[in-house]
């Protein structure tokens, strides 16, 4: 369990609880001159831990000495449902005692479930059983009552290797931050790539009557990995951005056949739905790879020698 937080985000930390067995971490913090407070759970399974746990987790926020003026943000897997007509479908209906636990921390806070505040009726679920099919939203965002006004978004989203659904949440008046230009690297996997040598190879002849006046063969040579070098991005340009064409059609697939799948858990749109999400998972696996390869450079660059950790 972990938060990020960007590192050109204007974050200054005050205050931190961590759990010593996973189960939360809490964080006060200024972002952007406004207080938050921050708080990532993860709940057990078993309703008595259940209990005591989110006592434990009102005890925290009480003895944590926040501004008044401070926003609170709760998020994580809480392992129940709120809602047993709306958040629940197949398997046995019952309201736990957990369930009094959460809503008197919401009320001592004034706080809200966001996504059901924007999707009033709506049947959507974070995690699903196939046999006998369940199906549960039991990942939340609570929030601050007046911070409503400032969520742009809050969604359900896919989410690869997990029995989850991820949840997301846009602030609006978190200004957007500013990126520049990154470095470039040659990314070695084009030499796989037959599209790409042949466009290198039909260039090459265009690029050596271009400097034909260039008599130093340093200089020349430098001409040319120039020219390898913008025709190399401009054509990463466009396959990067194919990819990610593709991957956003796959995703809208998969969003709408869990959509489906929540109002009609049959066992014909179960099966579809894993189709499309392993679709779905191949796509973006080229993307974790990528990261893979990327964190190791940087380890590397770093001055530290490949480990066991890759």
């Amino acid at each position: 369990m972990l938060i990020l937080i960007n590192e050109q985000l204007q974050f200054e930390l005050k205050n931190t609880a961590i759990d010593d067995k996973g189960r939360y971490i809490l964080l006060e913090a200024t972002i952007q001159d406004s207080q938050f407070l921050l708080l990532n759970l993860y709940a057990s399974t078993k309703l008595n831990e259940q209990v005591a746990f989110f006592e434990e987790i009102l005890s925290i926020i009480q003895t944590t000495n926040f501004d008044a003026e401070c926003r609170i943000i709760i998020s994580g897997d809480f392992n129940v449902y709120l809602d047993a007509a709306l958040d629940n479908s197949g398997g046995k209906i019952e309201t736990k005692t957990t369930v009094k636990k959460i809503k008197d921390i919401m009320l001592e806070y004034n706080l809200i479930d966001i996504w059901r505040v924007h999707n009033p009726d709506k049947r959507r679920f974070t995690w699903r059983q196939k046999n006998p099919i369940i199906q549960r939203r039991i990942d939340y965002w609570l929030i601050s009552n007046d911070l409503q006004d400032d969520i742009k978004r809050a969604d359900i989203i896919p989410a690869i290797k997990t029995d989850h659904l991820a949840i997301s949440l846009s602030i609006t008046n978190l200004a957007d931050q500013p990126f520049g230009p990154s470095d470039w690297k040659f990314n070695s996997s084009l030499l796989d790539n037959d599209a790409y040598i042949q466009l290198i190879n039909s260039e090459y002849p265009k690029w050596i009557i271009e400097f034909s006046e260039v008599n130093d063969k340093r200089v020349l040579w430098d001409l040319i990995k120039y020219k390898i070098r913008q025709t190399t991005i401009e054509y990463s340009k466009m396959i990067a951005k194919n990819r990610k064409a593709r991957l956003q059609r796959s995703e809208e697939i998969l969003r709408q056949s869990e959509e489906v799948c929540s109002n009609n858990p049959s066992e014909e749109n179960v099966v579809k739905l894993d189709e499309t999400r392993s679709e779905y998972e191949a796509l973006y696996g080229y993307i974790i790879q990528g990261k893979i390869i990327r964190s190791r450079a940087n380890w590397h660059e770093q001055g530290e020698k490949n480990s066991k950790y890759f």
